[in-house]
């Protein structure tokens, strides 16, 4: 009997423990994961403030820049002049061990829906991608939106609203928000700025000569004045507008990556502006990846 009772209870002690090493495997593998995410969480937010503290950097360099700028060229403020990309290139460098790329894109090289003209409507659709009849057909749909309505003019208020525009899709949206804005003010694109679709919509350039002309602006330093381009298109004389798109990507070289973007509207400078004036406000703030990543990664 006490063999038997020594056996039994020899079961139960291995038992036991069985039971205490999957319990204990359970709670290492669950503290495990906790770890993981807990580690990943912390690097998508450092990454995130990494790319909020590069738009940062970006607002000051070129508020700075723009002081400067001022200071010597009285007659106006050039950003292309005073060395600042409006073009959408970037502004690289590492904040605490995350890599910071900032794209900088002047809002005057964009297609204005609120004042662009017909044909400047038209040319974008068709470099967009649609056909002439569908181009016809939505250039009157935006002027329509825009145009007086009960006697009052109704401007898009943001540029999502040509989401509901009548024959628009996700697909031409998305190819259409980076290069299309409310803030310009200007009839046309500034080539100086413009995105290749954008500077497709530019008089006398069609899709192919729009890429040539943006790849030879982008192969020389801002500001350098280019002449005899296709279409005709004189490069490197403009005055900026006083909104710039701001869009940062940081990324820490394992697995976090976070994307920020703000347009920016500067103060306009002048010998009596008020010291006690915002240098700026922000218009437009976004995270995450833009329509425009979202469709290429599907």
């Amino acid at each position: 009997m006490r063999g038997t009772q020594r056996g039994v209870a020899l079961l139960v002690v291995l038992w036991a423990c069985t039971l205490l090493a999957i319990l204990v495997g359970g709670f290492a593998s669950i503290a495990r994961v906790e770890a993981l995410q807990t580690r990943s969480t912390l690097g998508q937010q450092r990454a995130r403030y990494a790319a909020e503290a590069g738009i940062t950097r970006a607002i000051v360099l070129i508020e700075a820049r723009r002081r400067q700028a001022f200071a010597v060229y009285t007659g106006g403020t050039s950003l292309a002049t005073a060395g600042i990309p409006g073009d959408g290139r970037s502004l690289t460098f590492d904040f605490d061990h995350v890599h910071v790329a900032v794209g900088m894109l002047d809002e005057t090289g964009k297609v204005d829906i609120n004042s662009a003209d017909a044909r400047v409507l038209k040319a974008l659709f068709v470099a967009a991608g649609c056909s002439q009849a569908r181009a016809d057909e939505l250039t009157r749909h935006v002027r329509d939106r825009r145009g007086p309505m009960a006697g009052k003019y109704k401007p898009f208020v943001a540029i999502e609203e040509l989401q509901a525009l009548p024959g628009m899709d996700p697909a031409l949206y998305s190819a259409l928000e980076p290069v299309v804005t409310i803030w310009s003010g200007q009839s046309a694109p500034q080539p100086d700025f413009a995105p290749v679709l954008a500077m497709a919509a530019v008089r006398g350039l069609d899709l192919d000569s729009a890429r040539e002309v943006v790849a030879i602006r982008d192969s020389v330093a801002p500001g350098t004045v280019l002449r005899n381009l296709p279409g005709g298109v004189t490069l490197g004389d403009a005055l900026s507008g006083n909104t710039m798109t701001f869009r940062a990507v940081a990324d820490d070289g394992r697995s976090a990556r976070a994307t920020v973007e703000a347009t920016v509207q500067f103060t306009q400078m002048g010998p009596e502006r008020d010291p006690r004036q915002k240098l700026y406000t922000v218009l437009r703030w976004r995270d995450g990846p833009s329509l425009t990543e979202i469709a290429r990664s599907g």
